[in-house]
């Protein structure tokens, strides 16, 4: 788990759970460990590869993932819902702030996955509910919006 501290003019996205089966859901319909392969913010769309070990599964490309932007929070962020999906996995890890620092450095914002960390994953079903902020988007976010998820980027891809 990273931190941006050298440079703050970065934003990374901030994701949120608001309704996803998968938060309580077990085995193949709850969350799962995934070691990443390249740094990636909260909120990106990827998929589940080779078991690595134990029970920690490689990173891969998601088979398929559609949604729409159904409405934005009161906190600024986007709700997607999730219309179609086969292996994506919505990447949620606790993000680790350093409360004894300044306010700019417990910012949820400044906070990503780094490469070959291992991170929480949510299968993502249709019906989900998923939070994400407007840095989390490929493209402007708005309401109705249709929604896929970029190959390269792995976020969310607005059409």
């Amino acid at each position: 788990m990273a931190q941006g501290f050298i440079n703050f003019s970065t934003k990374h996205a901030v994701a949120g759970s608001t309704r996803l089966a998968a938060t309580k859901g077990v085995g193949a319909h709850g969350p799962i460990d995934l070691k990443i392969s390249k740094d990636l913010d909260n909120g990106t769309i990827i998929g589940k590869g080779a078991l690595v070990a134990g029970e920690v599964y490689a990173m891969a490309s998601p088979t398929s993932f559609a949604g729409k932007i159904i409405d934005k929070a009161a906190n600024g962020n986007w709700y997607v819902e999730v219309t179609s999906a086969s292996n994506a996995y919505l990447v949620l890890q606790v993000p680790v702030t350093y409360y004894d620092y300044t306010n700019q450095m417990r910012a949820e914002s400044t906070f990503y996955n780094e490469k070959d960390d291992i991170v929480r994953a949510y299968p993502l079903f249709a019906g989900d509910v998923f939070e994400l902020s407007t840095e989390g988007f490929d493209g402007t976010p708005a309401k109705d919006a249709t929604v896929s998820v970029d190959s390269t980027t792995y976020q969310v891809e607005v059409q």
